[in-house]
This record gives C-alpha cells, sequence and structure tokens, in this order.
C-alpha cells in the first residue's frame, strides 16, 4: 500500500486532536502549492483583461463582463464553500481535493478554446468550484496537521508562498498575454501536476469525536467578526488585479509591464509574509492584521495619486507590506476560535467570505474608465477606518476573543 501520511507516521491527524509531530516536507509542500493555486485562480489573467475586452468590444456590457471574468469566481466560491466544507468534514479532504484538481483544469483552462464571452464565463464558473474545493479542504488539513504556534508560523509561510507564486505567475501572464488573451488559460493546467501530491496526503476524515468536543461550539459573533474583515479586505485588496490593469493602461503601461508590477506587489506580500513567520504568534493576531489593513491603505492611496509608473511603484511597495500581514494573522485568529469538528465549515465560511469580498470588488468599489484611480480613493478610505477599529479593539479587549 502506498503511503499516504506525512513520517511519522503517528504524524497523521486524530479524531480528538492535532497530530503528535509535525508533517514532513513534501506533506508541507504539497499544501504550499495547493494554496498558491488560489492566488491563480484569477490574478493569472489580470494583464490580459484590456485585450479580453478589446477582442469581445462588440459584445453588450464587455467591459463589465470581462472584469466579471476575474471575479465571478470569487461569487461561485462564496457560494459553493460551504457545500465542500461539509464534503471535506465527511468524506475526507483529499478527496474533495483531487476532484478540484480535475476541475481547476478543465475550468481555467477552457480559455484557450472557447468562443463567446459567455463561454469564458462558464469556465470560470466551473473554475470556482473548483478553488472552493481545493482552499477549503486544503485549509481544513492545515488545520489537522498544525497547532499553536506551529500553526502561525505555517500559515504566514503559506502566505509567503502564496504571493511568491503570484511575482511568478503574474509576470509570467503579463508576458503571456502579449502573445494573446487566450495565452494566459494554459497555466491552469499546472495543477494536473499536483494530484501525484495530493495521492500521498492524508485522507483527513476527522472521524468520531469525544462528546466533549461535539458539544463544543465556535464562538459566532468572534467568528463572524473574522469573516467581515476578511470580506472587507478582499474587497479592497482585489482593486490591484480587478482594475489596476485599466489605471495602468491609462499610464501607458504595456501588458507585460503590467504583469512584472503586479508580481512586485505580491513579492513584496511574500517578503512580509516569510519574514513575520518568525514572529507568528508572539503578537496579538489582531493588532497585526490592523497594522496591515493601515499599510494597504497608504499604498493604495499612492496608488489614487499616481501620475507615473514609478509613482505607482511606490504604492504597491507599501501596500504588499500590508497585504503580507493580513490573512495569516486573520487565519491563526480564527483557527483558534475553531473548534476540531467544525474545522471544514468554518474554514469554508472564510473561503465564502474572502471571494466574496474578490467578486464584490469592483461592484462596490467602481470606476468610470475616465477615472480609474477612483475605486484607489475609496478603497484607501474605507480599510484605514476598518484597520483603525480593529486597532482599538485589540486595545479595548486584549485578550484575543
Amino acid at each position: 500500500m502506498t503511503r499516504t501520511a506525512s513520517t511519522p507516521t503517528d504524524a497523521r491527524p486524530t479524531a480528538s486532536g492535532p497530530p503528535s509531530a509535525l508533517p514532513d516536507r513534501l506533506t508541507s509542500l504539497t499544501l504550499l502549492l495547493l494554496a498558491a493555486l488560489t492566488i491563480m485562480s484569477g490574478a493569472t489573467i489580470a494583464p490580459a483583461l484590456p485585450a479580453m475586452q478589446a477582442h469581445f468590444a462588440d459584445q453588450p456590457n464587455a467591459n463589465l463582463l470581462v472584469k466579471l471574468a476575474l471575479t465571478i469566481v470569487g461569487l461561485v466560491i462564496a457560494i459553493s464553500a460551504p457545500l465542500s466544507g461539509v464534503l471535506a468534514d465527511k468524506f475526507g479532504r483529499r478527496p474533495v481535493l483531487l476532484w478540484s484538481l480535475v476541475l481547476y483544469a478543465v475550468g481555467g483552462a477552457s480559455g484557450l478554446f472557447v468562443q463567446s464571452l459567455g463561454e469564458v464565463l462558464a469556465g470560470r464558473v466551473i473554475l470556482g468550484f473548483a478553488v472552493a474545493g481545493t482552499m477549503t479542504a486544503g485549509g481544513a488539513l492545515v488545520n489537522d496537521l498544525f497547532s499553536g504556534p506551529a500553526r502561525g508560523k505555517f500559515l504566514s509561510q503559506q502566505a509567503a508562498f502564496t504571493s511568491f507564486g503570484g511575482a511568478v505567475l503574474l509576470p509570467l501572464g503579463g508576458l503571456l498575454a502579449g502573445v494573446g488573451w487566450r495565452a494566459p488559460f494554459g497555466i491552469y493546467l499546472i495543477s494536473l501536476l499536483l494530484i501525484p501530491l495530493v495521492l500521498r496526503l492524508p485522507k483527513g476524515v476527522p472521524g468520531g469525536v469525544t462528546p466533549a468536543e461535539a458539544a463544543e461550539k465556535p464562538r459566532w459573533l468572534a467568528v463572524a467578526l473574522v469573516y467581515f474583515l476578511a470580506l472587507a479586505y478582499m474587497v479592497v485588496f482585489y482593486l490591484m488585479p480587478a482594475q489596476g490593469p485599466f489605471l495602468l493602461q491609462a499610464l501607458g503601461a504595456k501588458p507585460a509591464a503590467t504583469g512584472l508590477l503586479l508580481g512586485t506587489f505580491t513579492l513584496i506580500a511574500a517578503l512580509t509574509s516569510l519574514g513575520y513567520s518568525r514572529f507568528a504568534g508572539r503578537f496579538d493576531p489582531r493588532r497585526v492584521a490592523a497594522l496591515g489593513m493601515l499599510l494597504l491603505a497608504g499604498g493604495w492611496g499612492l496608488v489614487a495619486v499616481a501620475h507615473s509608473i514609478p509613482a505607482v511603484l511606490v504604492g504597491l511597495i507599501v501596500a504588499g507590506l500590508g497585504g503580507g500581514l493580513v490573512f495569516p494573522n486573520l487565519y491563526a485568529w480564527l483557527a483558534d476560535l475553531t473548534p476540531a469538528a467544525w474545522r471544514g465549515r468554518i474554514t469554508a465560511g472564510m473561503s465564502s467570505a474572502v471571494f466574496l469580498g474578490q467578486f464584490l470588488s469592483p461592484l462596490v468599489l467602481a470606476a468610470p474608465t475616465a477615472h480609474p484611480a477612483q475605486g484607489f480613493v475609496w478603497g484607501s478610505l474605507g480599510i484605514a477606518i476598518i484597520g483603525a477599529g480593529l486597532f482599538a479593539l485589540s486595545v479595548v479587549k486584549p485578550k484575543v476573543a
């Protein structure tokens, strides 16, 4: 029989709590690669949006629909993630991951050959179901295999790895977009390469829980607050991949330069997450997440007033510093609030919040074609208020709720 758990064998998750040893490096790498698929789901095709819009210019509402091709994935995830969480808790993490990887390739790469904007959107819907499965089951498996400070450290490493993936894939998407708007869709086929790695993961069925664990309920008020913060943050964070390419085009940037700039943003976020991983667990995650939001606000404020590509780059660097701090700390906070029997479902709720925010971003912070920076102005103001409120909460109630 093929060994599917980490080494040593007693590192497998148990029904009653976290594993007795940390997973091996290949298992950890697999979880990191699965997380990297999340940023690929939308941002990979971001540099191709202007060319896609030009291709479908004769279709009604092409301006809005092309942007939705990027963000409709988020809506589908928001709707389907709860179902993925139930399936992951009932049938195990690995089966959900395997089916999701197949759907990821089918839906993601469909843009290589479809002929209408409607068919592009249909492929993105399929991709949304796939991402919901990978993000939910993968996130639940992280909570199965890690606990305490080790979990916080791994979540920061995971955020860094995801951003490093974006730093590579976004410039690659920009180069491919220079060839044609269809070319970036081919990147989604990379999910098939992860199937052999996922086959060796533990199945991850929580199994029977103790009566005490079964009776333990999440602290819903605190969980709902984390969900809200994740949604609001993503609405503002996703301004760059959803509307940034149009702002950069107005400033004279070519698709390859747009991809490079977006990659720089994610690279800075990656370095920040990686650096913070050494300090994970030492600070109140609410305060660090609030700091990240305030830095993002400052970065988008600089982007909003920029009149040149170098000025935009400065704003992206500041925003990237904040972007590397928010999600690792929100996820660590949420994990501390989640009973073992609820891991799949609570993680699914977080996935819904994150990607609903992604979907809502170009709708809530819409910017007219003549003023592509307008969304960044309102986004900067909104996330600054939320970040300040979160910091105030951490001061009034020092103990993490």
